[in-house]
């Protein structure tokens, strides 16, 4: 099926619970992921042309990342045989480094790891030549999807990633239905979002069935 595009005055309605409207200040990051090693794959992610992100988007996370939006797992270091570089995941980075990320992983894939999410209020375009955009966001929150968290500070070493898309207070999370940009990069796991703004704008999503 194809995603609704979802425009800020379609969030705003009388029985959606929002708690003011927005000030309208770009608040969240969005990158199409680049591996610099693997330049292929980068004329992949555009191989069905420049990829647009509805508004009404929903990102889910947060995970830290390592190399900056573009490469959160720093897959241009990552190591695939770690027993032949002395244990290590990644190349070329200290011990310390190495720990730290370990430690990290660590606490984003334990059970119970509290996940947060936001809805996108505009549209981005991201292309081979402008792979990064902005725009401004809402909190969202659902009892039905656990996310809980009512505010989200800005974090710039913390990442989201596109979960669904929301049209008349519903969320479709179906992005393998149709070879298109932006639902095929999602699927894939190559869109990637950072707060760069404190969001405290709440948009509560109704429970199916209301």
């Amino acid at each position: 099926m194809r995603f609704t595009t979802l425009s800020l005055l379609g969030l705003l309605l009388p029985n959606a619970a929002i708690a003011e409207t927005s000030t309208g200040h770009e608040a969240v990051e969005i990158c199409v992921s680049y591996d610099p090693t693997s330049p292929e794959d980068f004329q992949k992610e555009f191989s069905f042309g420049d990829i647009l992100i509805p508004a009404g988007t929903v990102f889910d996370g947060a995970w830290h990342m390592f190399n900056g939006l573009k490469a959160p797992g720093d897959m241009q270091h990552i190591v695939n045989d770690p027993e032949n570089h002395g244990g290590k995941g990644w190349q070329s980075i200290s011990d310390a480094e190495e720990k730290r990320r370990e430690a990290y992983l660590r606490t984003d894939h334990e059970t119970g790891h509290p996940h947060q999410a936001f809805i996108t209020d505009g549209q981005v375009k991201l292309s081979k030549r402008h792979p990064c955009d902005k725009t401004a966001a809402h909190v969202i929150v659902s009892s039905q999807w656990d996310w809980h968290a009512r505010t989200i500070s800005a974090s710039p070493d913390l990442y989201y990633q596109a979960y669904g898309v929301v049209s008349d207070d519903k969320i479709d999370t179906s992005f393998d239905t149709e070879p298109m940009p932006f639902q095929w990069n999602a699927q894939a796991g190559t869109i990637n979002a950072v707060v760069i703004r404190p969001l405290d704008v709440v948009y509560e999503l109704p429970p199916v069935g209301n």
